[in-house]
């Protein structure tokens, strides 16, 4: 080598548009004793045996390993002394004693804790309620499995008013991202034999505020969505699926087009031209993701990134879109190189709106991530048990979806507002959002502020 610094923060003009490089700080690994703070320790001494006389204490060794036991179950009694307070007169009398603690099903044999559970293992962590059931016999608590299921069922009826703020709130913040995905149900409606239905999970997601929400309809056609979208006004990011055009037609709508699906389409491209797919991958997609990376980086603020993506971005794009216009007639119809390049030229007023405000996402990823789940429970469940059973579903996946964008643990969420919910009057629930929730509560202490 001659000497020569090479800044990985620099970034030069090449071929109309800026390309941009990152410099990444390796993450701090945790050593082999790196355990989280506040665990419990067991203390255990290992002596020496038969230690002479003259010996002394040098030092002590230490050894930490992380450990567990299984599974805790154990009856939660509660003991209420009842007195008897007689009147002045002496003719009458009355009892004293203090109110159980709220529980949100009356007459339920089970703590909290245990409908928390319910609810994490089944929709977090996408285990159907018959495997739960047998995971409980296997330390000797036999529940039927219509007793855990109408609980997970009874735990969505109540929380379903906390879903209708959600949605309000998500439809009000005027900056909206939608997206559907198939979910399985059964109709007994249907003929005998037929009685699987695909329905959809229709998400919606505000990046700023944080907050997502999903809706079940038994169907992916315009009036599936109509209720929500109709007459909504402000910024609408979709893919390319057809229902989005009208609503993103509406008075009001600045219908945004995703980049990452546009994308996705010439990566598809690679197996049949590799080297024009590659080379709008190259020359256009990395450089504008690259631009997307420096603005996270540096922690800019939206008119900052406003304004950088409107000196580099913009040139990326206004060339991308002559690239494509030269690429049409070069193309053959049917090809995925013909599908990409008109799929792109389709929507490209659409891909252009993020440049317009640092506030806007590129593209519909951070809504694709809260519908994985969605997913890998649909893997696992196989199916919903009804429609009305999807529309459970949503609710419980809407609220721990906000959870997750808001950086909160949902246990801790859900174990709390599940003991206030019944005391709490109904025009005080939107305390109970996650995005509210997590601005009074302390969950070391369990205290409001």
């Amino acid at each position: 080598m001659n000497g020569d610094v090479c800044n990985l923060n620099s970034a030069q003009v090449i071929a109309a548009h800026v390309r941009s490089s990152v410099s990444v700080t390796p993450k701090k690994r945790g050593g082999r004793h790196d355990f989280p703070e506040g665990l419990e320790e067991e203390i255990i001494t290992l002596d020496v045996k038969n230690l002479p006389a003259d010996a002394r204490l040098l030092r002590v060794e230490e050894t930490r390993q992380l450990a567990c036991t299984p599974l805790r179950w154990y009856l939660k009694v509660i003991k209420r002394p009842v007195y008897i307070v007689p009147s002045e007169d002496g003719l009458y009398a009355k009892q004293l004693v203090e109110k159980l603690p709220a529980h949100p099903i009356p007459k339920c044999k089970v703590d909290v804790s245990v409908l928390v559970m319910l609810i994490i293992d089944k929709f977090l962590y996408h285990i159907p309620t018959w495997r739960l059931r047998q995971r409980f016999i296997q330390y000797s608590i036999t529940l039927p499995y219509s007793t855990l299921s109408f609980n997970t069922k009874k735990i969505a009826d109540i929380l379903e008013p906390l879903w209708h703020l959600l949605l309000k709130e998500t439809m009000n913040s005027r900056h909206l991202h939608i997206d559907e995905s198939c979910y399985k149900v059964l109709d007994d409606s249907k003929k005998k034999g037929k009685k699987s239905h695909i329905g959809y999970m229709w998400g919606m997601l505000t990046p700023v505020q944080r907050i997502a929400c999903f809706s079940y309809q038994p169907g992916r056609g315009k009036k599936d969505i109509g209720d929500v979208l109709v007459g909504y006004r402000g910024y609408l990011m979709t893919d390319g699926y057809g229902v989005y055009i009208k609503y993103g037609k509406q008075p009001g709508v600045i219908h945004q087009q995703c980049l990452v699906h546009v994308r996705r389409y010439f990566v598809q491209a690679m197996d049949y031209d590799a080297k024009r797919a590659g080379y709008a991958l190259d020359n256009f997609f990395k450089p504008l993701y690259a631009i997307e990376a420096v603005c996270k980086a540096q922690g800019l603020d939206y008119d900052q990134i406003t304004e950088k993506r409107q000196q580099q971005s913009v040139p990326i794009l206004l060339s991308f879109r002559k690239w494509l216009e030269q690429q049409v007639g070069q193309t053959i119809a049917g090809t995925p190189l013909h599908k990409a390049v008109n799929y792109a030229l389709a929507r490209f007023d659409g891909l252009m709106v993020y440049t317009t405000d640092g506030m806007l996402e590129p593209d519909n990823n951070i809504l694709e991530a809260q519908i994985r789940p969605i997913a890998l429970g649909r893997h696992n469940h196989m199916f919903a048990g009804s429609h009305l059973g999807g529309k459970r579903a949503a609710i419980i996946y809407s609220l721990l979806a906000t959870c997750r964008l808001q950086g909160i643990n949902p246990i801790n969420w859900l174990d709390d507002i599940l003991r206030r919910i019944t005391d709490l009057p109904e025009d005080r629930y939107y305390e109970l959002l996650p995005q509210n929730w997590k601005q009074q509560y302390t969950p070391a202490a369990k205290s409001y502020a």
